[in-house]
């Protein structure tokens, strides 16, 4: 049996974590916008999320954010079923990393983005924390 380590194929039954930032008020009474899929200045080849297999919900909470952050669970299938894709894009220090190759820094600004970002906070399972800054 192949050893995980990160380039696999993503399971339609697989778990994916979104970070979302508490300071930026994208997860208010139970509602997750769309801005919580808005791509970074960085995300250049597609929005960053992680495998459950790979990482605990607590785990992706950790980060550089002063007020913590939440995590939104989404399922891999879901979001093929809607017409995205996902891709592993695991990195030595984390295998568990993946990507949204159709939204990214350069195209954010289309509709299809808006689009995308909107199916994406419909399709969430849950918004789980949020959890506290890392010391």
């Amino acid at each position: 049996m192949p050893a995980h380590n990160g380039t696999e194929p993503i399971a339609d039954d697989e778990l994916l974590y979104r970070r979302v930032p508490v300071s930026m008020g994208w997860y208010t009474e139970g509602k997750l916008s769309p801005e919580a899929f808005d791509p970074r200045k960085d995300e250049t080849t597609g929005i960053s999320v992680y495998r459950a297999k790979y990482k605990s919900i607590e785990e992706v909470a950790k980060g550089k954010s002063k007020k913590g952050y939440y995590v939104a669970v989404l399922r891999a299938g879901d979001l093929r079923q809607n017409g995205m894709e996902i891709v592993p894009q695991s990195t030595p220090d984390d295998p568990g990393h993946a990507e949204f190759p159709d939204l990214t820094c350069h195209n954010r600004l289309m509709p299809e983005a808006q689009e995308r970002k909107l199916r994406l906070a419909g399709l969430c399972l849950s918004v789980e924390g949020p959890f506290p800054p890392a010391t």
